[in-house]
């Protein structure tokens, strides 16, 4: 079902953070609803970054520092829409040791590029924040109304407390300047382009790594009642796009599936689809981030008529068959 219209038709939008995964993804589908879009990459980049070769003819793509606010005007003048997607995050063990940096790498671009937005009166920006921006002690499923309440759970802390200060000046700037903020507070996401390093992966990819990696045992960290909603990548673009043009302004809207799974569940549909007998050791002393995260799809539902179509074990047979293409292609190594 197709829950977005002709909104994007010839419509210029930059997003930034589109050569990364989601990103990636949102500018294909931005492509496919007929949009012009603009990709800014690092100053440092070398060639075109490899999520955007196949559509890199069609987009326009700008080395651009986003800490830069005379550069972010330059570059925003006649932009329709900024979709905010940039983003410096890794897995549960890289983001408790660097708490201040991952706070401070998210909220610093961030704060200029609404700013430059604002002053190159940009008609739209959304902010894509997360679902670490909730407590440890939430209700479940967890609603939007829970979002601002005591602390984010202590392993994601910093990058929380800056997605947090992203809703937070977004909400701001529509009540001080008018400006049109969509925010959109995604939950886990997983699929094709993810990041794969065990050193900053998330918990799909780690998993499929290690499976693909052993011979007989892999371990995999707490004790497997951890629970977590996941949303495949393309509901998690589609959300996005849904929230741009339909959400409300100025508040968050929860992107992400009704259906949770404990990590005992996830860890043998992922060893059943790779096709390997593979023994389980449960690490009880390594951090395993919150113990619960349901998702409340009502409001999405309600205001946008978004849900998640994508069923988990079909998206992990995509993510799972894409990790194979890429290994026997070259592109990705198990070393």
């Amino acid at each position: 079902m197709n829950q977005t219209s002709n909104f994007y038709y010839d419509k210029k939008v930059l997003v930034t953070g589109g050569a990364g995964f989601v990103g990636s993804h949102l500018v294909s589908q931005l492509l496919e609803k007929g949009a012009r879009v603009i990709v800014p990459i690092r100053l440092n980049a070398v060639g075109i970054p490899k999520n955007l070769v196949s559509v890199s003819n069609d987009i326009e793509i700008i080395p651009m520092d986003l800490e830069d606010l005379e550069t972010l005007k330059f570059n925003f003048k006649g932009v329709d829409m900024v979709m905010h997607l940039a983003a410096s995050i890794g897995g549960v063990q890289f983001s408790s040791v660097r708490q201040a940096s991952i706070f401070q790498d998210n909220l610093r671009p961030f704060m200029k590029v609404i700013e430059a937005a604002r002053q190159a009166h940009v008609s739209r920006f959304l902010v894509c924040s997360s679902a670490c921006v909730y407590p440890a002690d939430v209700a479940h499923p967890t609603s939007e109304s829970e979002g601002f309440k005591g602390f984010p759970q202590v392993t994601n802390e910093g990058y929380g407390m800056a997605k947090r200060m992203q809703e937070y000046l977004g909400m701001k700037y529509v009540e001080e300047f008018g400006m049109d903020v969509r925010i959109a507070r995604p939950f886990n996401g997983y699929g094709p382009r993810d990041d794969f390093d065990l050193s900053t992966s998330h918990v799909i990819p780690a998993l499929i790594r290690k499976v693909f990696s052993a011979d007989a045992e892999i371990e995999v960290w707490g004790d497997g009642t951890a629970t977590r909603s996941f949303i495949y990548v393309d509901d998690f673009a589609r959300g996005l796009l849904s929230v741009a043009e339909k959400g409300p302004v100025g508040q968050a809207v929860n992107i992400g599936s009704d259906h949770e799974v404990s990590m005992r569940d996830l860890v043998n549909i992922i060893v059943r689809l790779c096709g390997k007998e593979i023994k389980i050791k449960w690490n009880l002393n390594k951090p395993i981030g919150q113990q619960r995260r349901s998702c409340d799809t009502s409001l999405a539902r309600a205001s946008m008529g978004f849900s998640a179509e994508v069923k988990l074990e079909d998206g992990l047979k995509k993510t799972i068959g894409w990790f194979k293409n890429e290994l026997s292609a070259g592109r990705l190594t198990l070393s």
